[in-house]
């Protein structure tokens, strides 16, 4: 993937020379670390925002009418190893964060779920099928409030920072089913 990059820069430096373009490239090059600058300021203040409104649903204790809420869901998705408190809660908080859109805060209540679940898992040589419907739900990004991406396409300027907002909860929920559903015609467990 390296030699691909590497190779489409060149490529594209040579058309933009070609083409005559050597200004608007100038233009790009000095632009940029503004950008990013730009982005990874608001991307970190996004987190911090979203990070301490999680923290106050924990502290609250918003999270556990939440956990009641979802229990039946999460029953039915994870089966019985919910009934572990620890791994109930990991897995709570790291639903809630992924829908909030985020993803960073997410991985934290991932990983030390999908560890839970590994001290539960008979064979530690093969995830087992909590560990691989963790994964499956963490990979499809389902998100009803996306704040990063709605942040990110804010500040570059879209006319409609929601118009993809239908299509995402589609692909999403579409995701979550298919690999469900494939998950538990491969895994006889």
């Amino acid at each position: 993937m390296a030699r691909i990059w590497k190779w489409s820069v060149v490529i594209f430096l040579i058309i933009g020379l070609c083409c005559h373009q050597e200004e608007a490239m100038m233009n790009a090059l000095m632009d940029t670390p503004y950008m990013v600058w730009d982005l990874f300021f608001n991307v970190i203040l996004s987190a911090c925002l979203w990070g301490g409104f999680l923290n106050v649903i924990q502290k609250t204790g918003f999270m556990n009418y939440f956990s009641f809420l979802l229990k039946p869901l999460f029953h039915l998705i994870y089966g019985s190893v919910i009934k572990n408190k620890v791994i109930y809660t990991y897995l709570s908080s790291n639903i809630l964060a992924n829908l909030f859109g985020l993803g960073t805060l997410a991985t934290i209540s991932g990983v030390k779920a999908f560890q839970k679940l590994q001290e539960l898992n008979p064979h530690s040589k093969r995830p087992s099928r909590p560990m691989l419907t963790l994964v499956i739900i963490n990979t499809a990004g389902l998100s009803l409030f996306p704040s990063t991406l709605l942040m990110i396409r804010q500040q570059m300027g879209s006319q409609d920072i929601y118009a993809f907002y239908p299509y995402m909860l589609l692909i999403g929920i579409s995701i979550i089913i298919i690999g469900l559903i494939m998950q538990r015609v491969i895994d006889h467990e």
